[in-house]
């Protein structure tokens, strides 16, 4: 079954609407023909497949890859607000007086005192310490929000739903009947501020409720590229509603909220040091091989499923592996699944390639830092420290790396 966006029709006028508003801006300002041409076939949609390798051909999605090029959508959410059609994320929904007491004996992070109007960030996982989901907890004061990977939807669904008996609870999958929307850029907030007739936007950990153009949404803070972030949750049949409202939506300095696809987000993403489920990490993983512990695991609290593995690890030993932001040479630009070797060194001083170590999970040119590359990547324990030194073959080249600290690539602040 494929669980596609509805708003692909939006989507084609959109740039439908932008490839004619440019072919008219070209000639009125009397450039040659030729080039008006080039000019307004930049605008284009494509679309990508989403999902880990080897996801179930059940469960598939496809999300916008670009509307043209990537650089006015990446700008757009470093300058104003650029916004996302999530197709490729899904809802559970917990009601009931016990559901949070529930949540607090099963997942990784303590929820157990979640106030209404806060979120947190928790896995679920599996017996073995293996990690099913990669969570985002919204709790608000009739429910509790989990928020998290399409392709994980189903599954988290059905393991957790298997340990309710006799509790105040009930869970709900909502695959197909919620769509998201997300604003990402400095003025997200200001935009929500504008255009909701009720409620106003989160702040930071904050999930709050409102109406956009008239239909209900709750808005859950994902502060993931750096800059502000608002996801947006409503009913599927009102998506052309909600999208349409922001589209409109302009500043008094003419500033406007762009759609981007996945290629702008990625590279704003990686930059702001957000790791992906289901991209960086998958269901092979334990917590700490992610680098994501201190903010998704609780040792302060009761049991919880997979504890075991988790402690052991915490207080006896390390991680075979874990995933780290590595620094590239300039003229490196490794993709997704590139070998990362150790680098060694000669009796001479020079420096040669060693053992593979890891590989690459995600990379990008990063526009905040001179479009140098940057990337994660998944090594082994022993060159998993801060400034080890690696190596890249790259295009018949090897390249140097080095581990960084945190995950953020941005300056002014540290993962």
């Amino acid at each position: 079954m494929g669980y596609q966006s509805p708003l692909r029709n939006q989507q084609d006028q959109w740039v439908a609407k932008q490839t004619e508003l440019f072919a008219d801006r070209v000639s009125r300002s009397e450039r040659p023909t030729n080039e008006s041409g080039a000019e307004s076939a930049r605008f284009e949609l494509t679309y990508i497949p989403y999902g880990p390798d080897g996801a179930s051909e059940d469960i598939c999605c496809e999300i916008v890859e670009s509307f043209g090029p990537i650089e006015p959508e990446y700008a757009a959410m470093r300058r104003c607000c650029g916004l996302l059609d999530a197709a490729h994320r899904s809802v559970i929904v917990l009601t009931g007086a016990d559901r949070l007491d529930f949540l607090d004996r099963m997942i990784t992070q303590g929820v157990a005192t979640l106030p209404p109007g806060r979120t947190t960030r928790s896995f679920w996982l599996n017996r073995k310490g293996r990690i099913v989901s990669d969570l985002l907890v919204a709790n608000l004061p009739d429910r509790t929000l989990l928020e998290v990977d399409l392709h994980a939807a189903q599954a988290t669904f059905e393991s957790l739903d298997a340990f309710l008996f006799t509790e105040d609870a009930e869970m709900s999958l909502e695959i197909e009947a919620f769509s998201q929307l997300r604003l990402y850029g400095p003025a997200s907030l200001v935009v929500l501020d504008a255009l909701l007739e009720e409620g106003s936007a989160p702040e930071a950990g904050g999930v709050t409720e409102g109406k956009l153009g008239g239909v209900p949404l709750t808005m859950l803070r994902v502060d993931e590229v750096g800059e502000p972030g608002v996801a947006l949750i409503f009913e599927r049949a009102s998506a052309e509603v909600v999208w349409s409202s922001l589209i409109e939506w302009e500043s008094e300095t003419k500033q406007r909220v762009r759609p981007i696809g996945w290629s702008a987000y990625n590279a704003a993403r990686i930059e702001g040091g957000t790791p992906l489920f289901n991209v960086d990490f998958g269901t092979d993983a334990l917590p700490h091989e992610s680098g994501l512990v201190e903010s998704r695991v609780s040792f302060n609290k009761g049991c919880f499923l997979g504890q075991e593995i988790v402690a052991r690890l915490e207080n006896l030993g390390h991680p075979k592996q874990r995933l780290r932001a590595i620094t590239l040479d300039p003229a490196c630009m490794p993709v997704a699944g590139t070998q990362v070797f150790a680098a060694l060194e000669g009796a001479a001083g020079e420096v040669h390639l060693g053992p593979q170590v890891g590989w690459i999970t995600s990379s990008t040119i990063a526009p905040m830092l001179g479009a140098s590359p940057i990337a994660f990547g998944m090594l082994k324990y022993d060159y998993s420290e801060t400034e080890a030194s690696l190596m890249i073959a790259s295009d018949g080249e090897t390249h140097g790396a080095s581990v960084r600290e945190g995950f953020r690539f941005l300056p002014g602040a540290s993962s």
